[in-house]
């Protein structure tokens, strides 16, 4: 399942048991070799030495091969239990075999197999202990924390059954929604059946849900586009699966189906759709985030906040409301630059307007006053780099007037943009110019690198330090 949605919980469980697993893995091996020779079972060794030490580090590569050669920590390992014992078990087993054999065989270990033998007795008792953990952490936490990734699978009766089973096997990472319609609900235009789809994409993203399967019949191949629209719309994500798919079967028995990945295709299929790549650019975020606000802000704060209380009364930030992922709305923090006044969450800011202070003014044309938004970056609701967050008047207001508008809400906006270094800031009277910022945020969505990241902000310091036309 984890390869059609993607759900952050099992990146940070397999964090958390690859850290496990190799702290007490160490800690069997340096806990049967003392108590081997407490024993008396094999001769003394200085852990100091060399030999020690190549045998340590022998011991912690055959355990990485054992995990790469199993996919033990591989998500479809991570996401059901019954993958995760059955590939514990194989690296185990492989673990110890080829540990056991490389070391009676290639180091001066005298009666080498006691010490063996007690390695692999408690790391059996290691793994069966942990995994049978695993048994109550999957479903009792899955329930109390609420850490499953909510889906809806839409599509005819007949055929929403068995990819709704399908997906509930992957196990507890997963809850499935399902929207089935029936031969009498059948659409009899287009415009009807649109508008139906509309209705159900709407439905599904006021319940949070943003991950769709659509369960497609021939017919519906006509207007596949309009449906990636309406989905959208919604900041939906619509994957499509073919309805014969669903009914595959095996010698004409429906309850024998073939055994198969289940063929999905993704309306987006963009780098940022990954959770490894997520996790990568939020990690940079925290890091940027973090050393702005103690070496930045700790001091720029105090300073600027005076500065504005001193030309005009009122608060030092500026929170104005605007889209964030998925549209939900948050608190985007900046300096405040004009006097307090009842159009500011609404009407942009426009050349020579009245109500930017001496302050406001240099802080628009240095971008400064965009600095408090690393504390958006650290409370997750930004990124450092992104589309730009817009007022929520002009999401409602644009996502009407431009196609594929909403598609820059799938990813965290940025306090700087592909847009914006490409000239795209400031005031947008004309609905072209938004339509451009629009068209250089999507082609930032399906290009991302760290790299791209790193050029936008060099290219936003440059522009900082010249000085921009369009920031007013």
């Amino acid at each position: 399942m984890f390869k059609y949605v993607q759900n952050r919980v099992l990146v940070y469980l397999r964090a958390f048991w690859i850290a496990v697993d190799l702290l007490f893995i160490n800690i069997s091996f340096l806990f049967a070799f003392d108590l081997a020779v407490d024993l008396h079972l094999i001769h003394y060794m200085d852990k100091s030495s060399s030999a020690f030490q190549s045998l340590w580090m022998m011991y912690n590569l055959l355990a990485l091969l054992a995990a790469l050669i199993t996919n033990l920590y591989r998500d479809s390992s991570m996401e059901r239990l019954e993958s995760m014992f059955r590939a514990t078990f194989r690296g185990g087993m492989g673990l110890i075999i080829s540990f056991g054999i490389c070391v009676m065989s290639g180091f001066q270990l005298a009666h080498a197999w006691p010490f063996v033998a007690i390695l692999s007795f408690i790391l059996a008792t290691y793994f069966i202990v942990s995994r049978f953990f695993m048994t109550y952490i999957y479903p009792a936490f899955a329930k109390k924390f609420n850490w499953s990734k909510r889906v809806a699978i839409i599509g005819h009766g007949d055929h929403v059954a068995p990819v709704a089973d399908y997906f509930e096997r992957q196990g507890d990472f997963y809850s499935i929604n399902t929207i089935g319609y029936k031969d009498q609900d059948a659409f009899h235009n287009k415009e009807k059946t649109l508008k139906r789809f509309k209705e159900y994409f709407k439905a599904v993203s006021n319940q949070g849900i943003h991950d769709v399967f659509l369960v497609t019949t021939p017919d519906m191949s006509a207007y596949s586009e309009e449906l990636i629209v309406a989905a959208d719309f919604q900041c939906v994500q619509l994957n499509f699966v073919p309805a014969i798919s669903a009914r595959i079967t095996y010698n004409g028995s429906v309850d024998s189906q073939v055994n198969f990945e289940l063929p999905v295709l993704k309306s987006h299929e963009e780098p940022m759709s990954t959770m490894e790549n997520r996790l990568k650019k939020r990690l940079v975020d925290l890091f940027i985030s973090s050393m702005v606000i103690i070496f930045i802000l700790s001091w720029m704060i105090p300073i600027i906040g005076l500065i504005i209380k001193i030309q005009s009364p009122g608060p030092i930030f500026f929170k104005q409301p605007r889209s964030g992922r998925n549209n939900r709305a948050f608190g985007c923090y900046k300096f405040r630059s004009m006097v307090v006044n009842k159009q500011s969450g609404e009407k942009q800011a426009t050349k020579n307007d009245k109500r930017i202070t001496p302050i406001g003014n240099f802080l628009r044309k240095t971008n400064l006053d965009e600095f408090p938004q690393f504390i958006n970056v650290f409370l997750g609701q930004m990124s450092v780099v992104g589309p730009r967050p817009h007022m929520l008047s002009h999401t409602e207001h644009y996502s009407q007037l431009i196609q594929h508008y909403m598609v820059r809400h799938f990813v965290k906006p940025g306090i700087t943009g592909w847009a914006q270094v490409n000239g795209y800031r400031g005031e947008t009277k004309d609905p072209n110019l938004m339509a451009k910022r629009v068209e250089y945020d999507i082609e930032y969505l399906r290009n991302w690198s760290a790299m791209l990241d790193f050029k936008i902000v060099c290219m936003t310091a440059i522009n900082m330090a010249k000085g921009e036309e369009n920031a007013y």
